[in-house]
């Protein structure tokens, strides 16, 4: 039996993709698994077994036209029993569609959106925890007759090519072996909202080297946020800056996968740390955890947040203006604060 799962974005949700993949796969080890996302994306399912990757670029089937001509394709490649549609969006909904049409069954995630508008409206807020995006997935995979139960991470897979790409860019660095504490840090967003203020960043790049003397940040984001991220350096030698746009998600994998702990905004690269099983500090403020994008398996010790503001959260994806005018959410975590969570994350660590 071939199963068609869509999701084409974001970059965040298809990587968590892979926890759902694996326990669906374990489980049910005679059927195949195609899964339809962005080309750029395949390395977030490396070695699950009866997976495979159609990594296709949007850009070359756009309108209506362009997702029927992707359709004929993903049709010739199938047959499918059953499509799994995970992303729910206009685009996975017309492809899911002509699937429908030529007698083929659809099963479609359902995101929770009106439970979501309770939790970020101003008042009469209702902010009770909501279920995990990879327990949505889990399911719709049930609803298909496939359910199963989220197996024991890491969660995605560094592939050899990824970490071959890591130990050369460390060595072009004059980096050849792991010495003191490495910590990544993300510190930016999808949207600005989410974004610690610059000052803060700053700060904690300060106190970080004075906690500890022994430490080498790594400094993650795009090719257009590292112009940025250079300025913060001044041609610091503890500090290594880490651009996708240069290294490709799998190069980016292959030095995430090394850092002992990762510091970031609700964004991507803490989801994939976390599917990578590395200990995350998660910055969250105009969103919430308990929307369902948590970390995932670290979503009490993962999370860093100021949880007394009746205002939080007021956006679920962060696309949004502080009503507020302070950006208390914010600007109540102190540096201070990360600091702590890295010396409990280090004492957990410890006991293991």
């Amino acid at each position: 039996m071939n199963l068609l799962v869509l999701r084409f974005s974001a970059m965040g949700d298809v990587a968590l993709m892979a926890p759902a993949l694996i326990a669906v796969a374990a489980k049910y080890t005679n059927i195949q698994l195609t899964v339809v996302t962005r080309g750029n994306y395949a390395p977030f399912f490396y070695n699950i077994p009866n997976v495979h990757v159609i990594g296709i670029n949007l850009k070359k089937y756009k309108g209506l036209s362009g997702l029927y001509r992707l359709f004929k394709e993903l049709n010739k490649l199938g047959p499918y029993e059953k499509i799994v549609d995970l992303h729910s969006s206009v685009r996975s909904r017309f492809i899911s569609f002509f699937f429908w049409v030529r007698g083929v069954s659809v099963f479609r995630i359902i995101k929770g959106r009106r439970e979501k508008m309770r939790q970020i409206r101003r008042t009469r807020k209702v902010l009770r925890k909501l279920p995990h995006t990879v327990d949505r997935y889990l399911k719709v995979f049930e609803k298909a007759g496939f359910p199963a139960v989220v197996r024991k991470g890491p969660w995605i897979n560094v592939d050899p090519e990824s970490k071959i790409y890591a130990k050369d860019f460390l060595l072009a660095r004059k980096i050849d072996k792991k010495e003191g504490l490495w910590v990544g840090y993300a510190p930016f967003a999808g949207h600005k909202l989410k974004e610690w203020p610059l000052e803060k960043s700053l700060e904690l790049l300060k106190l970080l080297k004075e906690e500890f003397p022994n430490i080498r940040i790594f400094l993650f984001g795009s090719s257009q946020e590292a112009v940025q991220m250079e300025e913060w350096r001044n041609g610091d030698q503890s500090m290594t800056i880490v651009s996708g746009g240069k290294l490709g998600i799998r190069g980016e994998l292959g030095i995430m996968e090394r850092m002992d702990v990762i510091i970031g905004m609700d964004s991507s690269n803490i989801h994939i740390a976390a599917l990578l099983k590395r200990p995350v500090i998660a910055l969250f403020g105009t969103t919430h955890p308990l929307s369902g994008f948590a970390p995932f398996g670290q979503e009490d010790t993962g999370v860093l947040q100021i949880e007394d503001l009746p205002c939080r959260p007021c956006s679920i994806y962060g696309n949004t203006t502080c009503y507020r005018k302070d950006f208390a959410c914010m600007e109540r975590i102190t540096p201070e604060d990360v600091i702590k969570r890295i010396n409990v994350i280090k004492n957990i660590n410890t006991l293991f």
